[in-house]
């Protein structure tokens, strides 16, 4: 297979990586991962935000290295460090994994807008709705995708100046002392904190469509940086506001701080804020389903359009097999765990597998 070399049409400047590395992490975790990561070190997991930062960055610079100067993507690593079927059938995984995400992310939040708003929505239909929508914004091609994560940025941007309540309620306190948990409860909670980091890998689909790629590594190492200040002012906002006991019974810990705010012309502000993040959950799922669609075509050569539209079926019927809460965080936790060891186990290996056999070959062609 050649290496692909999308239209320049379709490309974008590197310096959106920082809009688009930004917008596929913050995803639904900004609404509850302080719970999540609570319960493994209590109010010292906030130290896990910037380990989780740090370790982050090096897979970035990792992926960097295996991609190269010649901007190849995951299909043509794969095939050229593990060989054509091997390497195929390790794209295919990645390819169900990027859908599976789309899929779980929407899903979870539908969950929240039937708990929050409305309890008797028909999710086929709010679905079917989203679903063709992705579908829409796929076929307009990468530079549609990406323009749809530069707007969402905006949004949560917005959104995070909201956070102020829990400043003027909370307690510094609860903050003190530090180190009261063990290191190792500390680095426990960077699995569940590298969830609401996932994202990066699919640097690896889309980095054709990055004109001179290369250069662009500053503004990736820049947008998991914004991130990972997004993510350390909320912990902090949330871990001031709430004590560790409450916080235990509370699943959705920002949705609930949203509630105490008053304004004067708004009755419940958390209604405007779970519709506004609806923006950045639909430019996450956008980019996942891209991914792909993208990664399926780019396997199997078939149409892109032919594939986008079995992908939008597939979403669509997901209300037959995820049919209740449990389900979905049963698949979340499960894919969750997938994207961590894809992330910090797999990656790491594919860059070290990469390497001997780009060396070998080097070693032989001299020879």
């Amino acid at each position: 297979m050649k290496d692909f070399k999308p239209d320049i049409t379709q490309m974008v400047s590197p310096f959106l990586l920082i809009f688009i590395i930004h917008a596929t992490q913050l995803g639904e975790g900004i609404l509850s991962f302080e719970r999540q990561i609570a319960e493994v070190a209590g109010y010292d997991s906030w130290m896990s935000i910037p380990i989780t930062a740090v370790l982050t960055s090096i897979v970035i610079v990792m992926i960097w290295k295996i991609i190269g100067d010649e901007s190849v993507d995951l299909i043509d690593i794969h095939q050229t460090t593990f060989g054509k079927i091997i390497g195929n059938i390790l794209s295919f995984t990645f390819c169900v994994y990027f859908l599976a995400i789309s899929i779980i992310v929407i899903r979870s939040y539908i969950e929240i807008i039937q708990i929050w708003f409305f309890p008797d929505i028909s999710i086929t239909l709010f679905l079917i709705v989203l679903f063709l929508l992705f579908l829409y914004i796929c076929l307009g091609g990468f530079r549609i995708v990406v323009g749809f994560a530069f707007f969402s940025i905006f949004v949560t941007a917005f959104l995070a100046i909201f956070k102020y309540q829990a400043f003027i309620d909370g307690h510094f306190t609860n903050l003190l002392p530090v180190f009261i948990h063990p290191l190792t409860d500390i680095l426990k909670a960077v699995e569940p904190m590298s969830f609401s980091f996932l994202g990066i890998e699919l640097i690896l689909i889309y980095a054709p469509f990055i004109h001179r790629f290369q250069s662009g590594l500053k503004w990736a190492l820049s947008g998991n940086l914004l991130t990972s200040f997004v993510y350390l002012f909320s912990a902090i906002a949330i871990f001031m506001y709430y004590n560790e006991l409450q916080i235990q019974y509370v699943s959705w810990p920002t949705l609930h701080l949203w509630k105490v705010i008053s304004i004067a012309f708004i009755e419940r502000f958390e209604f405007i804020g779970i519709s506004l993040h609806f923006i950045a959950i639909i430019a996450t799922c956008a980019i996942y389903f891209w991914a792909g669609v993208q990664c399926f075509h780019r396997l199997t050569n078939l149409s892109f359009s032919g594939i986008g539209i079995a992908a939008t079926i597939l979403g669509i019927s997901s209300v037959f097999y995820i049919k209740n809460f449990l389900i979905i965080e049963k698949a979340t936790t499960l894919i969750s765990k997938v994207g961590v060891y894809l992330m910090f186990v797999y990656i790491p290996l594919l860059f070290i597998i990469h390497k001997i056999v780009a060396g070998v070959r080097k070693k032989y062609a001299k020879s």
